[in-house]
């Protein structure tokens, strides 16, 4: 009997198999990370407008009552205002922060994905196939 040598190339072995594998977690790892990240933005980005609106009411109902309140100077009356205007602010500051800080973790996921897959996410720049990254010397004192 005859039996042809197999060649290595044209039957994936399990090394290959179980690479591609992992290859393949990790993209839907990091596409469930990006989702969850992009879906958290949306989130905040609602909270900021559900602010927002809050306090367009909460001032349309001050201005009302100070309209009729003639007991009150009229830097009081400011007064009142700015202090809601200062908290809306800040509230919002604070969940913009979030927002800003999402972002960054998104642009960060595609920083690492891009050098993962061999480009560099810069426009125009090409990391050659065969470049070996330099080695790390780790210095302590």
């Amino acid at each position: 009997f005859f039996f042809p040598s197999r060649q290595q190339s044209s039957f994936p072995t399990m090394n290959n198999l179980l690479e591609k594998a992992k290859s393949m977690s990790k993209v839907v790892v990091d596409s469930g990370a990006k989702t969850m990240l992009k879906t958290d933005i949306v989130f905040l980005e609602r909270e900021v407008k559900t602010r927002k609106q809050k306090f367009g009411v909460e001032i349309y109902d001050l201005m009302a009552q100070l309209e009729v309140d003639d007991g009150m100077s009229v830097d009081e009356k400011e007064g009142k205002i700015r202090l809601s205007f200062d908290q809306a602010r800040k509230d919002i500051s604070v969940i913009q922060a979030k927002i800003d800080s999402k972002k960054e973790e998104m642009t960060k996921t595609e920083v690492v994905d891009a050098f993962a897959s061999g480009t560099s996410g810069a426009p125009g720049v090409e990391i050659p196939a065969d470049h070996q990254p330099a080695a790390a010397t780790i210095v302590t004192e």
